[in-house]
This record gives C-alpha cells, sequence and structure tokens, in this order.
C-alpha cells in the first residue's frame, strides 16, 4: 500500500502526517508513506489541503482532520 499525505508543510499537513504514521504503526499496516509537499502538486489540491491519498485514491481532502478510528478506516478501506 502507498500512502501520499499531500500540502505544503502546512500545521494541519504535518498533524495529518503525524496521525498516519502513528496509525500505520500502531495496526501493523504495512505501507510506504509518503510525504508531498512539491508545490506543483500541492497546487492541484488547494486550498482543500492536505489531502490523504491511499495507492493513488483520495481518501480525504481538506483541514478537517480525521481522528484516529477513521484514518484507520481510510487506510484500510472499512
Amino acid at each position: 500500500m502507498k500512502i501520499e499525505v499531500i500540502g505544503p508543510g502546512c500545521p494541519f499537513r504535518k498533524t495529518l502526517s503525524k496521525r498516519v504514521n502513528e496509525v500505520v504503526s500502531e495496526n501493523g499496516i504495512v505501507a510506504e508513506i509518503e510525504h508531498v509537499t512539491d508545490l506543483k502538486i500541492c497546487l492541484k489540491y488547494i486550498p482543500r489541503t492536505p489531502v490523504l491519498a491511499v495507492d493513488g485514491q483520495v481518501r480525504h481532502r481538506g483541514k478537517w482532520l480525521p481522528d484516529k478510528k477513521r484514518l484507520k478506516a481510510l487506510l484500510i478501506g472499512v
């Protein structure tokens, strides 16, 4: 599984990145996590960043960040 956390480096992207890392670690999810801050890529999603993409599919957009329980569901597709 490839997880991308896309955003320009704002506090919301940093919080989402931290939560993703915690959920992956706590639940033994095997994944490659990429923190995308490339402005050209981020511009595609502004103003609704940060973005969580799993295997190329956008699962979350915007600064109302999911809690860990919801994040786990987003990551494993439940």
